[in-house]
């Protein structure tokens, strides 16, 4: 995430508001500034503005969420178009492989894990969903960065030294670009202990009507079980899913018109 946006005083605001919904209970200033590394008093001032004007709601054991944030994530759930479209092709992919799959949103600088299908098998890769991550740091952001120009991946990821999350993270923005280019040429991004310790994922980005990087299709698995997996294989179904998106999404039609 670009430094400069992440301190920026929305952005802090929006990590209050995170941090609101992240919790299963009422949270104050104290234990909500420890968790998101902002000073006490700020978060405190936040809280109360956002309970000033109800997207938070102030109880007797702390903050709670608010009715203007609980009827803006009802609209948008009620606009929300794709779990309809996703979960056929996830639910294909599962089918196939036998291991757990998602699709992941991009989100102005950040990624979220937002539909998922589970495999059958005992140990197996579990992301949580809602929660933002890294665009440089595994397979599923950098699939959306294969989708965009480097001018903007630059924008996006910032200045180096990048913060490493695994034994496998990329270090540097030049690295991040070379990676993209490669994912963009293959079509589909393999990541190894980028962002989980002992994870590993294939992704590949899809497209909206307007043509668009809309996010990407995420195949997950223990890092021991790819290795005995072909994974040209399913970067190819992976690549294959995510086109099979963009044409529900309109992505192709409209180019053909």
């Amino acid at each position: 995430m670009n430094q400069t946006t992440s301190s920026s005083p929305t952005a802090k605001i929006w990590r209050v508001v995170e941090g609101v919904v992240d919790s299963d209970e009422p949270v104050g200033p104290r234990g909500l500034g420890r968790k998101i590394h902002l000073d006490r008093s700020a978060v405190g001032r936040m809280l109360q503005h956002l309970a000033d004007i109800d997207v938070l709601h102030r109880s007797a054991d702390g903050y709670v969420l608010g009715p203007r944030l609980i009827t803006l994530g009802r609209v948008l759930a009620a606009r929300d178009t794709l779990p309809d479209e996703v979960e056929p092709i996830l639910a294909d992919l599962v089918a196939r492989f036998d291991e757990t799959c998602y699709a992941c949103a991009f989100h102005g600088d950040v990624a979220v894990f937002t539909h998922e299908i589970q495999s059958s098998k005992p140990l197996r890769l579990v992301v949580e969903l809602g929660r933002p991550v890294p665009l440089y740091a595994g397979a599923a952001g950098r699939a959306i960065l294969s989708a965009l120009a480097e001018d903007h991946v630059r924008e996006i990821v910032g200045t180096d030294p990048l913060p490493r999350l695994g034994r496998g993270t990329l270090g540097t923005i030049d690295e991040v670009l070379e990676a993209a280019r490669r994912d963009s040429e293959r079509g589909y991004s393999v990541s190894y202990e980028e962002r989980v310790p002992g994870g590993a994922a294939v992704a590949a980005p899809f497209f909206g009507s307007a043509g668009t990087c809309q996010g990407s299709l995420v195949y997950t698995c223990p890092v021991a079980r790819i290795e005995d997996a072909d994974v040209a294989e399913i970067g190819q179904a992976v690549a294959g899913a995510a086109t099979a998106l963009s044409v529900r999404l309109g992505h192709e039609s409209r180019a053909e018109r």
